[in-house]
């Protein structure tokens, strides 16, 4: 399948006029067009049906504390502005780390969410695999997110959305490990097409940036072999207690964690929950 290019993506994507997501898309549009990223070293291609290191320390985490949590570092959003600004990247991943994180995600884009690849690049050196989190229109984002040493990397099936199964196949070649995220049902059968083995249904409309409650059923009855990763409007430990026992393999977080005092102890918090239901 070819990848076609950023504007064509943007064109098809028919997202909600003068919205958050509109206004950050086009905007990565503009700044990825034409633009020469150097070509990586090559990595051995990921086929579909094997799991990568990402994957794996998200596996097993949920096998040896009952969830997986990847820890995200974002310093602003489109609704929020610069919630986080200034908060330093490698105290803030160290404290992820030691919490018990399995895996970080890294925002790298700059006008919304003061994201940088050089804060991914920087933040892969600590450890645990990375997810890039931006907004992917190009494929020269995805030589970006490899050249970073990124192991996973976002695909959005709302921006993407025929072609959530192209990009997924170019992650793949490039060694990267797609993680498909979808906003609601009808979403589904992109996830299918690119053969979703990470699968994330986010809370937050990317529209309007209004919360709901997805639950985990319907996404395990599509893919019951798939990781189910809860994203936003996780505000607490108990929230993300909360998703494990609807169904969800991981929670992905951000806002909370980086608005915290103590985002170890935020973490320590979920796990011994977790713990304590495991022995009861």
């Amino acid at each position: 399948m070819t990848v076609p290019d950023p504007k064509a993506i943007l064109d098809g994507a028919d997202l909600p006029p003068g919205s958050h997501l509109q206004r950050v898309v086009a905007l990565e549009t503009a700044r990825v067009a034409g633009r020469t990223v150097p070509v990586p070293a090559p990595r051995p291609p990921r086929a579909a049906e094997s799991a990568g290191p990402f994957e794996a320390a998200l596996r097993a985490s949920l096998a040896a504390r009952g969830g997986a949590v990847i820890a995200e570092y974002k310093q602003a959003s489109p609704s929020l502005g610069p919630f986080a600004a200034g908060t330093p990247l490698l105290a803030q991943l160290q404290a992820y780390s030691e919490g018990g994180a399995a895996a970080f995600s890294i925002l790298t884009e700059p006008f919304h969410f003061m994201g940088s690849v050089e804060d991914l690049a920087a933040g892969v050196r600590v450890g645990p695999p990375c997810l890039y989190k931006g907004f992917v229109v190009a494929e020269n984002q995805l030589d970006e997110a490899v050249a970073c040493g990124a192991a996973a990397v976002l695909l959005i099936a709302r921006v993407l959305k025929g072609h959530t199964a192209a990009f997924a196949d170019a992650a793949r070649a490039r060694g990267l490990e797609p993680l498909v995220e979808l906003h609601d049902l009808t979403e589904l059968p992109f996830a299918g097409a690119a053969r979703a083995r990470l699968v994330g249904i986010n809370a937050r409309d990317l529209a309007t940036f209004t919360l709901g409650a997805p639950g985990a059923e319907p996404l395990r009855e599509a893919f019951p072999d798939a990781l189910l990763i809860r994203e936003s409007g996780l505000a607490t430990p108990e929230d993300a207690v909360a998703a494990f026992r609807a169904g969800f393999d991981a929670v992905l977080m951000g806002e909370a964690l980086m608005r915290s005092a103590d985002p170890k102890g935020f973490l320590d918090r979920i796990f011994a929950a977790l713990a304590g239901q495991a022995a009861s």
